[in-house]
């Protein structure tokens, strides 16, 4: 079964441009719009799970960016111990 299509306008300089681009990746144009489709929407949900990591960065805290060796050293222990506490203490006792 074929594939339904569409037919698009674009105007001349953009599809001359396609054309160009289509030749250098040794392709065809309707081709070369489905791998930039896809990987415009494998960009977009990068830049979402970046937007969901930042928000999880900044409700635990933020980075602390501008802090001293010595803070990061402690804060860095901290964490250590209590990860320790969390996963393995019950292992020592």
């Amino acid at each position: 079964m074929d594939t339904p299509t569409i037919a698009v306008q674009l105007p001349a300089h953009v599809y001359g441009e396609l054309q160009a681009l289509a030749s250098e990746e040794h392709t065809d144009p309707a081709d070369l719009i489905a791998q930039l489709v896809t990987a415009a929407s494998q960009q977009r949900a990068w830049r979402r799970n970046v937007a969901a990591l930042r928000e999880q960065i900044r409700q635990d805290g933020g980075l602390h960016v501008g802090t001293t060796k010595e803070e990061v050293v402690e804060r860095l222990r901290q964490s250590r111990r209590e990860i320790f506490e969390a996963e393995y203490a019950h292992l020592y006792r």
